[in-house]
């Protein structure tokens, strides 16, 4: 899905800044004059669910004659010379070749042309372990690393697969599914698609998608239903403070919809040991499961159900409640 990938891009070309620049032993001193060594940087989210898998392949660099800045803007000192990514289904021993693939750059410090991806549009099963290999053919350095895919998720709420209509009548949102194969943390978020209407002219409308975080690293356990409650007061509280309030403008829900994303423990590790500092020791760990390289290569699945209607008894709670009644919905 797009979203994945930018969101791929985004946390990469930061992190490569860091490792490109930094150090990845738990010493804190290294000598900053040593032999230049390569080191390849794999960085990739396997999702059964998606129709095309893509794997950012980069080089750490070091430069002691200029500034990481300059040598941010240089591609050779992103990429090998030469690149051979495959994956390996290892039960089957099904190999796919990845292709290297240019896209389109997000802001940032790295060099703005060429960007590539590895890319494969072979199909990734779930509940299967995959394995990747990267080498330079040219100077033989090589990495690989292993993850379990995961499986689809049985959502029941806050809405389903087979849900008519989305209600807010109780006082609580109830999120209730039964993770697939290998997921270890989901963040969940509940989605509103609300019409904007001028009432001076109601020929004048916009529309706007509002996205509510319900759960962030909710653990669960798989094959194990979970279920967690979230107080209603706490979505209308979302929408009062989202939606811009006026005397001469009316609101309608056009529809309601949910989006969950599991992660494999690799995954959710790597996002606990990369969560910012609070105490005193600014110092964190550094997490990789690749071997003789860095970065990380995991799973992780994304559901989506959208388009589902409002149900009629949940527009008198908008119209009534102190938070949102003042953004005037209307059926």
């Amino acid at each position: 899905m797009k979203t994945s990938k930018q969101l791929i891009r985004n946390t990469v070309i930061a992190l490569l800044f860091i490792v490109g620049i930094g150090t990845t032993s738990c010493e804190n001193d290294f000598e900053i004059n040593a032999d230049w060594k390569e080191t390849i940087i794999i960085y990739g989210l396997l999702d059964p669910m998606d129709s095309v898998q893509e794997i950012k392949i980069n080089k750490a660099f070091l430069n002691t004659s200029g500034s990481a800045y300059e040598v941010a803007q240089n591609p050779d000192s992103l990429y090998l010379d030469s690149t051979f990514a495959t994956l390996t289904e290892v039960s089957t021993g099904r190999i796919i070749v990845l292709k290297k693939t240019q896209v389109a750059k997000d802001s940032g410090l790295f060099s703005k042309q060429p960007v590539f991806v590895w890319t494969t549009k072979e199909k990734i099963f779930p509940n299967t372990e995959y394995r990747i290999d990267v080498s330079n053919p040219l100077t033989g350095t090589s990495a690989s690393a292993k993850t379990w895919t995961l499986g689809k998720a049985a959502i029941q709420g806050p809405v389903f697969e087979q849900s008519v209509v989305f209600g807010i009548g109780t006082p609580y949102i109830t999120t209730a599914f039964t993770p697939g194969e290998n997921s270890f943390a989901f963040d969940v978020k509940l989605h509103v698609m609300v019409e904007r209407i001028s009432m001076n002219d109601t020929n004048q409308k916009s529309q706007k998608l509002y996205t509510w975080n319900m759960l962030t690293n909710f653990r669960v356990q798989p094959k194990l239903r979970a279920i967690h409650q979230m107080p209603r007061q706490a979505f209308l509280q979302f929408l009062g403070n989202s939606i811009p309030a006026s005397n001469d403008i009316k609101h309608r829900v056009k529809w309601m919809g949910c989006s969950f994303y599991g992660g494999n423990q690799s995954l959710v590790d790597y996002i606990s040991v990369n969560e910012p500092s609070i105490g005193i020791v600014q110092k964190q760990a550094d997490y990789t499961n690749v071997n003789n390289g860095f970065g990380l290569f995991a799973s992780r699945v994304q559901q989506q159900i959208l388009n589902v209607p409002l149900d009629k008894n949940s527009l008198p709670v908008l119209q009534k409640d102190s938070n949102t009644r003042k953004l005037n919905f209307v059926p």
